[in-house]
């Protein structure tokens, strides 16, 4: 039952599906009407052209017969002269005898004559009967009834016209057969090629994203006009998406970089407050601390939307030079630390030889990106957990770990916590963009290198950044 599904999914779920099967079925009750009515037409053409033929003779005997009166010689030559091989004449007489044509080489199937004659018990005038006989088949009609008293009976066998009939009818299945398998052919092929405009319309439109537009236009050559007419309109639509992703982004950019100036004197005017404020109160030195974390996070955020606009227009400005990682993992440590209210664990390699590894990075931009791992993990961590941060030498270079015991992303969602603007669904009641991640994957494939993600539920997360030597 399992292995139907698919197929049962395939064929009905799909256009393309019910097309052929709507198709097939159409012709196959087409071609298999076609053939039981040739069938019933060849049969009673048969049956109406044995039935005229028996008529003419007979019509022609009947003067003949009336003319003889009761001379049997003249009747039983009259009768020879309108039979042969497969059609016999015969008299019933009144007194229930019968006059055969009698000749050497005609023979007279007796049994024939008496199976015709019982199959008409009533005698009726004009009624064809079908008689069976040592595989032969039969038609027998009772033609006329004279004033003294005898009747004429006439039968024609049809068994080769049936045989032949027969023949014919197999022979034509069989072509009609071939014209079936090549109709059905023909059609999966035009159906195919219909549908196939469609499939091309649905995997571009699969493959679309904010940062394909530009080039996800769909080049349908031919095909109806009204997949045509839909390919062109779904062209027009990415070309407006296009355009409106460009000006929300040179809006972004623009406002992002209009903001970051005042922001910036704001942050200046309340450190130097607090820095000179001896005659502030508690309060008010709290409320200036408030305001001066508030005011970094928004220069932070207007930091990533910068890099991000930078960086869809090409403009992203990351310069590679060897960097000493154990010096840089210090410092960042030693940044993280004065922020943090939970231990935060630095590990390095024991080996001088591996201490002392250097790698291709930007040194601000590597240090971006460790500190919004680190503040990341501090995040979504219970109180008083560790971080830890590791250094792993490679072959090719070096990993480095940002490792927390927090709350874990579900795995469904791990391919997609790298995308703007997506978070965890299990961290809805943490504040944030959903620009972190986004940022830092970019940066980090700025630099040349990659970075991946282990996460459980209810365990804690471990991102990884491989930079190459």
């Amino acid at each position: 039952m399992a292995l139907s599904r698919p197929w049962r999914q395939q064929l009905l779920g799909s256009l393309q599906g019910q097309l052929q099967l709507a198709t097939y079925l159409a012709v196959f009750v087409g071609f298999t009407g076609a053939s039981i009515a040739g069938l019933w037409i060849g049969q009673r053409n048969l049956i109406d052209t044995t039935r005229r033929d028996l008529n003419r003779s007979a019509e022609a005997i009947q003067t003949c017969l009336q003319d003889a009166g009761d001379q049997p010689q003249l009747l039983r030559q009259e009768l020879l002269l309108h039979s042969n091989l497969r059609r016999q004449l015969w008299l019933e007489q009144a007194n229930g005898s019968l006059l055969l044509p009698q000749s050497d080489h005609l023979p007279i199937k007796e049994d024939t004559i008496r199976l015709a004659m019982t199959a008409n018990p009533e005698r009726v005038v004009g009624q064809l009967q079908r008689v069976e006989l040592e595989d032969r088949t039969y038609l027998s009609e009772l033609v006329a009834r004279f004033p003294s008293g005898a009747k004429l009976w006439v039968s024609q066998e049809v068994s080769e016209n049936q045989r032949s009939l027969s023949n014919y009818l197999s022979l034509m299945i069989l072509i009609w057969g071939s014209c079936l398998m090549i109709t059905l052919l023909t059609v999966s092929w035009l159906v195919r090629r219909i549908v196939q405009p469609l499939a091309a319309l649905s995997a571009a439109t699969d493959a679309v994203t904010a940062d394909t537009l530009d080039s996800a236009q769909l080049a349908l050559q031919e095909g109806p006009m009204e997949v045509m007419q839909l390919g062109r309109n779904y062209n027009a639509l990415l070309q407006r998406l296009s355009d409106a992703w460009t000006q929300q982004r040179q809006f972004v950019s623009a406002v992002s970089h209009e903001l970051r100036t005042p922001l910036t004197i704001v942050q200046g005017y309340v450190q130097r407050t607090i820095r000179r404020g001896d005659n502030l109160t508690e309060g008010q030195v709290k409320g200036l601390r408030t305001a001066e974390e508030e005011s970094i996070r928004m220069r932070r955020l207007l930091d990533d939307l910068l890099d991000l606009s930078r960086s869809d227009f090409g403009h992203l400005d990351i310069r590679t030079v060897p960097v000493a990682l154990a010096d840089q993992l210090e410092q960042v440590a030693d940044l993280a630390r004065s922020t943090l209210q939970r231990p935060l664990e630095l590990i390095l390699p024991e080996e001088l030889e591996q201490r002392s590894i250097e790698v291709k990075a930007d040194p601000a931009r590597l240090r971006q990106v460790l500190l919004d791992l680190i503040e990341n993990a501090d995040k979504y961590s219970p109180p008083e957990r560790p971080i830890r941060l590791e250094l792993h030498s490679t072959g090719s270079g070096a990993r480095i770990a940002v490792i927390d015991q927090g709350i874990g992303i579900p795995e469904e969602e791990q391919e997609t916590v790298f995308e703007r603007f997506k978070r965890g669904s299990n961290a809805a009641e943490k504040t944030g963009s959903g620009l972190g991640l986004s940022v830092v994957k970019l940066l980090v494939e700025g630099m040349g290198g990659r970075i991946e993600l282990r996460s459980r539920l209810g365990e804690g997360s471990c991102f990884t950044v491989a930079l190459p030597r």
